[in-house]
């Protein structure tokens, strides 16, 4: 009997090593891919509601960094369009005119603990190539993708035909 015992004690001590590299391994899954999620809050996000003749639009929020680290808002998707590309403003003056337009931007970045505010006459995110038109008061997902790590986020969207006050 007392062999018995002596044979098994090195078969648990193998099971019980391989049992703590799993749970390691585990642990180190799991909390890389957390951090590999960016930490966002995203507020007051809105889609402007357009005509049926127009192809694109543009998408606005608050998007606040939660992280330690900075991120970058590098693009996105959607379901109703082709397209979601981070847009910048610029002004230019001609002839003491000021001349407002628009750039595409390969991202917006967003510091850490800090917010990138999205809004009309501003850096916007636009929805280009609208396979639909959806009408005021309908809600639309949107995917936006930041880096670093090529990380998603969902947001929901209320069609709205100007800023909510």
């Amino acid at each position: 009997m007392a062999r018995t015992r002596l044979a098994t004690f090195p078969l648990l001590k193998i099971m019980i090593k391989t049992l703590l590299t799993l749970l390691t391994s585990v642990y180190f899954l799991v909390t890389t891919s957390y951090a590999e999620n960016p930490q966002v809050k995203i507020e007051n996000a809105w889609l402007q509601a357009i005509p049926s003749v127009s192809s694109d639009t543009a998408a606005f929020m608050k998007i606040h960094n939660l992280g330690q680290t900075s991120i970058r808002l590098v693009g996105g998707s959607c379901a109703i369009a082709t397209q979601v590309e981070p847009m910048i403003t610029t002004i230019q003056v001609h002839d003491g005119q000021k001349i407002m337009g628009m750039q595409g931007a390969p991202a917006l970045e967003i510091p850490a603990g800090g917010t990138l505010e999205l809004k009309p006459g501003g850096d916007h995110m636009m929805v280009m190539g609208l396979k639909s038109h959806p009408k005021e008061g309908d809600r639309v997902t949107i995917v936006l993708r930041f880096a670093p790590g090529n990380q998603e986020v969902k947001a929901d969207l209320t069609v709205l035909k100007q800023a909510p006050k």
